[in-house]
């Protein structure tokens, strides 16, 4: 398989609503300083907010033990039993590590594999080792892997991330292509790699968070970038790359994955500036428009409605809301399915 930190990315064209995106994203970024400038109990409460709905918005949807008991386990009120209860700890720490030493760490499969490590440091799971069995995910009747030995998995796996890496590092260093490119094709092709027989998904959050840190988008230490790569959108991602395309097919993928990435990014940073009031025009936040919507509507409602009234407001905004919406008890789904239907409680 042909990654794309590559001649791939070397030659990448990308479209002209990622062009705006990146151009409003590197605004965010030159707004940065104006968080940091705020008193330090408020900079403080915002870095440990940050990381608690970070926290918060990975495991709500799959902790078993009740949204309650997620929230005092966050906050060290109860001592985890179950392996699932150690989990939200664990990746809790390791967050926290991000957030706090991301300057002095290296980008290095070393560093991955220890990190992977401490997402089991309180479990009997072993973890800072990558896999020694093929992947079970499959692509037109083949493993997704391409080693011709299955004994040799994991040695080929650690030159796959090591390679991957050292690739991440030139392309920095050459200052060709934007950082937050770089930085989304690199996370893609950890998930292509799959390194590791668990927790795919949480590193990739992981490395997410430490990538865009050290390249100065800091974000995720103020907002919660909990929300990114769900299980669906990691799974559609990586069979769309694992797949053999024409060259014009594989562009628009592309540009598809860098779209998703970087919508993301962005609605983290227009939520984050609207929360600390530095919209120049104090207009409506993108949220309370989306609960207009909601609340004039009567009986059912679809995401379509607020998409046909809300033009400007990206499908990332959308979801967040409708799910926040939900968790607290205001709306419900009724009907679901890719035109589902919804209800106020």
């Amino acid at each position: 398989m042909e990654y794309t930190m590559g001649t791939k990315l070397t030659n990448i064209s990308v479209d002209m609503n990622n062009v705006k995106k990146l151009c409003k994203i590197n605004k965010y970024k030159g707004e940065q300083i104006v968080y940091k400038k705020q008193p330090k109990n408020v900079v403080t409460s915002m870095t440990d907010d940050a990381i608690l709905k970070f926290v918060y918005d990975t495991y709500i949807d799959s902790f078993l033990g009740g949204q309650e008991n997620l929230v005092k386990l966050i906050h060290n009120e109860i001592t985890p039993q179950s392996r699932d209860e150690i989990s939200v700890v664990e990746f809790r720490d390791v967050i926290k590590t991000i957030n706090s030493a991301f300057e002095d760490i290296k980008i290095c499969s070393q560093t991955i594999l220890e990190l992977h490590g401490y997402l089991h440091r309180y479990s009997l799971i072993r973890g800072g080792r990558y896999r020694n069995e093929a992947i079970g995910f499959i692509d037109f009747g083949k493993l997704n892997d391409d080693f011709d030995n299955v004994h040799d998995i994991e040695k080929n796996i650690e030159s796959k991330v090591e390679n991957l890496c050292e690739k991440y590092y030139k392309f920095l260093e050459e200052n060709k292509i934007q950082d937050l490119i770089i930085i989304a094709f690199f996370i893609m092709d950890f998930m292509l790699i799959s390194p590791f027989k668990e927790d795919n998904l949480a590193m990739s959050k992981i490395l997410t968070l430490l990538l865009l840190n050290k390249s100065g988008y800091e974000v995720g230490r103020f907002n919660s970038l909990g929300n990114l790569y769900h299980d669906e959108n990691y799974s559609y991602f990586r069979t769309l790359f694992s797949r053999h395309v024409d060259f014009e097919r594989e562009s628009y993928n592309m540009n598809k994955w860098l779209d998703y990435f970087l919508s993301f990014i962005l609605t983290a940073y227009e939520d984050l500036s609207e929360e600390m009031n530095l919209t120049r025009n104090k207009k409506e936040t993108k949220t309370r428009r989306i609960e207009k919507v909601i609340n004039s509507t009567l009986g059912y409602f679809t995401k379509d409605d607020v998409r046909n009234q809300c033009p400007d407001i990206p499908e990332p905004t959308i979801n967040r809301v409708f799910n926040n919406l939900r968790k607290s008890g205001r709306i419900e789904v009724v009907a679901k399915g890719r035109s589902a239907k919804w209800k106020k409680k």
